[in-house]
């Protein structure tokens, strides 16, 4: 880093972004400043959405210019960036996913003291941010890894002239997973056909053609206060544990034909299509699924595309979005309510030579104006807690804000990994192996990812001297 630079990012004042991450930020006075190029390796979002950032930093640092690069393959690109940063090259800013900071924080640069604080990030962003992006160092002292731009939740999908077809009385499905039941038992349909059903009453209970199955069975584990690890993250608890069991029967009895509840079977949906349920869904084949923000959009580019190719498709404005059910009627329940969060978050690169200049940007990115800009132009739920009421307004999208503040996740290893036993557990319930039997297999394969020193760093004060 260039000293002059160095020196004016140290000597700044405290600067408060309009209800964004308080921090303490670089000069607009640049005076001869050097110039610096950070690389921005982008996830999803076109250019003309992170445009705004990318002006509103350039223009009050004329020496600062930021290329972005966008990438549509979480998998390809995630690999691509592990791949660079073992070379020493690799990008200055990517997107990381809220499940991966375990496995990759090393691989970054913490935030420095000197441009946010804790307090402030803590006080400025819902609680799951903290919880994913705040990770202790060995000494203790809380370090900041990503600055969220949105928090994502899984949501609820239904169709509103089944619901009012069948259940006229009620028009929206149940909050809880037992009234669930009974909605997918009213709303099914079953024939004599291939599949089973003229009308499916739910996308669930399966493994293999089911876009966010994972996400649904961690989101029952959750909620049913599955005890997953010890307080180290070193040791897997969940193998007898008797939540995690009743997790793992509610979600396989929607794929079991032996249960009233049962409503999906490997037949209703292209285990090899990129759209699996959420083509089911645009035929009206299927009453409700789960699925985050984005899919709104997708489920009408999939109900166009249908209807040009001249297939019989649902009424796109029949497209409505409930909470995620709760185990127990928030109405009337003291229990906190659970949501499940899927997001990506932007990083620095531990490689960066620019490391002090991208972590600046990144703050700039936490204005409530530019994050107000960005939800309006990807409608997903900001991270911000001064956002929070005025998208819950939202007539479509408000339901995902609504949720944000509940809203956590599984800690795990190794995210992809995960996903693969527990969608292989799931198979073995359906396939009659004992539920029991399954959960301490699927304990025993978690704990085989378990580094010794644990999933994330815990830091325990040393004992304190005897007099």
């Amino acid at each position: 880093m260039h000293k002059k630079l160095f020196c004016s990012i140290l000597i700044l004042s405290l600067l408060l972004l309009t209800s964004g991450c308080e921090r303490k930020g670089q000069s607009t006075q640049n005076g001869d400043l050097p110039p610096v190029t950070l690389t921005f390796y982008g996830l999803f979002d076109n250019e003309s959405v992170m445009e705004p950032f990318i002006q509103s930093y350039q223009s009050a640092h004329p020496n600062v210019t930021i290329l972005y690069k966008k990438f549509t393959d979480p998998e390809a690109y995630m690999n691509l960036i592990v791949n660079e940063l073992a070379e020493g090259e690799g990008p200055d800013i990517f997107m990381l996913s809220n499940t991966a900071f375990p496995q990759h924080y090393k691989k970054l640069t913490p935030a420095p003291e000197s441009l946010v604080s804790v307090e402030n990030f803590k006080s400025s962003f819902v609680d799951i941010a903290a919880k994913d992006l705040i990770i202790p160092n060995e000494e203790g002292l809380e370090q900041i890894w990503g600055m969220p731009l949105y928090i994502d939740t899984l949501a609820l999908y239904y169709n509103d002239s089944h619901f009012e077809d069948v259940l006229p009385a009620q028009g929206e499905p149940s909050t809880t997973w037992e009234g669930l039941k009974n909605d997918v038992a009213l709303l099914n349909k079953q024939d004599q056909s291939f599949e089973r059903f003229a009308r499916s009453g739910i996308a669930l209970g399966r493994g293999d053609n089911i876009l966010r199955a994972f996400d649904v069975l961690a989101l029952m584990m959750l909620q049913h206060k599955t005890s997953f690890y010890t307080g180290d993250y070193t040791k897997v608890l969940f193998g007898n544990d008797p939540n995690a069991l009743a997790a793992l029967e509610l979600y396989t009895s929607f794929g079991l034909p032996s249960q009233k509840n049962y409503s999906w079977n490997k037949y209703l949906a292209d285990a090899e299509s990129p759209e699996q349920e959420l083509s089911t869904f645009a035929r009206g084949k299927v009453s409700m699924i789960f699925a985050y923000s984005y899919a709104y959009e997708d489920l009408i580019n999939e109900v166009n595309r249908l209807t040009q190719e001249g297939e019989e498709t649902m009424n796109w404005q029949d497209i409505k979005i409930a909470p995620a059910p709760q185990v127990n009627d928030p109405e009337t329940s003291a229990e906190s309510r659970i949501a499940y969060a899927n997001y990506f978050v932007p990083v620095v690169g531990r490689t960066s030579p620019n490391s002090e200049v991208a972590w600046d940007f990144l703050l700039s990115m936490s204005s409530t104006d530019l994050l107000r800009t960005y939800n309006q132009n990807t409608h997903r739920p900001s991270a911000l807690r001064s956002l929070i009421n005025e998208q819950m307004q939202d007539p479509i999208y408000g339901v995902f804000a609504s949720q944000v503040g509940f809203a956590t996740d599984l800690t795990m290893s190794d995210a992809k990994a995960y996903e693969t036993l527990f969608l292989g557990a799931i198979t073995d319930v359906l396939e009659t192996a004992r539920g029991q039997e399954v959960l301490l297999k699927l304990s025993k394969d978690i704990q085989a990812l378990i580094p010794s020193s644990g999933i994330k760093p815990t830091y325990v004060a040393p004992p304190t001297p005897e007099e």
